[in-house]
């Protein structure tokens, strides 16, 4: 699976799960593979101005599974709430795309989880770090959205998340 296939799904579901705290989901970088100086992703902008990177990163052989926290980290940290909050929209989705997906530990990085390594159908392994840039505003403390839960039509992967990520185009 190409990168950019992967991405594609990404943005999709994320736009799909239709989420209150995600105003706006964007594709960022221009590199065709990891290590560049422009990454390829998908950016997530919160309510708040903050944004939520998920991005494509080299092959990390010592990246090590990790569990997700017992419950949905608050918003001041966005990288593992966007790493749990994606984990659990793939659980719902099931997108035909992946195989599997698991959340990681990267080496050196002092937050976990801090990214996923994701399988894709055709057996490609492909390694996403997560990463936070803080807005102008101040994170809410206390998840504003505490009922929110994946629409249905994350369910349809890929007829109605694409249109869907169409219409939100």
């Amino acid at each position: 699976m190409q990168i950019s296939a992967a991405l594609d799904v990404i943005e999709a579901l994320l736009r799909a799960s239709a989420h209150p705290d995600f105003p706006n989901v964007t594709r960022y970088g221009t590199d065709t593979a990891p290590g560049g100086n422009s990454p390829p992703g998908v950016k997530v902008t919160h309510r708040s101005g903050s944004s939520t990177l998920i991005w494509v990163t080299a092959a990390k052989p010592d990246a090590a599974t990790v569990a997700l926290p017992a419950e949905m980290p608050p918003p001041p940290q966005r990288v593992q709430r966007m790493v749990m909050f994606a984990v659990q929209l793939f659980d719902f989705a099931r997108p035909d795309a992946f195989t599997s997906w698991e959340p990681c530990i990267y080496p050196g990085v002092h937050i976990s989880p801090a990214g996923l390594r994701i399988t894709a159908s055709d057996g490609t392994k492909i390694h996403l770090r997560v990463t936070n840039a803080a807005g102008a505003a101040k994170e809410p403390e206390q998840d504003p959205h505490p009922d929110y839960q994946f629409p249905d039509g994350v369910r349809s992967w890929p007829q109605e998340a694409s249109a869907a990520s169409a219409a939100h185009g």
